[in-house]
């Protein structure tokens, strides 16, 4: 009964250990990650072209993270130029935490300092109104994302260590019996 208690403990701890690791597999230099995230890439609503989202390292709470916005051709395969846009971020209750007014983008590619001020789900809502020096309709392009803190690395290396400690321990006093 105590073996199978021990077992499940450990088996336990083992498993949430494993869950937690990817966070040691992101690449850091100085406390920021390395790289861009993931590209999110969403048609403008009326479709004349598309827009790319993505961040310098996974955006955390009160954080300063680089947005980087690139405007691409409808066909994807080259970056548009001279695009005027306005950005918004809004938080779940619609409260804007971040606003680039109009401006134009000369190479079509952008970077912006932007700041999460909490935890949870935002909308970037990315208006295009020119597109090479000719006024347009504006239309937009909306994406969603999560906030979340990181998990600290020391604490899932303790986590880690703890487990093989546990596990060493159970392996010995079972030899014991």
């Amino acid at each position: 009964m105590i073996r199978a208690m021990i077992i499940t403990v450990a088996s336990l701890l083992l498993i949430s250990a494993l869950i937690t690791l990817p966070s040691i597999a992101r690449v850091h230099a100085q406390g920021e990650s390395v790289g861009l995230t993931e590209p999110m890439v969403v048609k403008t609503d009326k479709g004349s072209l598309y827009v790319e989202v993505r961040f310098w390292s996974e955006p955390e709470p009160n954080k300063d993270v680089k947005m980087q916005i690139r405007f691409l051709q409808p066909d994807q395969s080259r970056i548009q130029l001279h695009v005027d846009y306005a950005v918004a971020i809004e938080d779940a209750n619609g409260n804007k935490v971040f606003e680039q007014p109009v401006t134009h983008s000369t190479p079509g590619i952008e970077e912006l300092p932007v700041r999460f001020p909490a935890e949870g789900p935002y909308t970037i809502t990315v208006k295009v109104s020119g597109i090479l020096f000719i006024p347009i309709p504006e239309e937009q392009a909306v994406f969603s994302i999560r906030v979340v803190p990181e998990f600290p690395v020391p604490v899932t290396l303790i986590i880690l260590a703890s487990t093989i400690g546990i596990i060493s321990m159970l392996s010995r006093y079972m030899k014991m019996k």
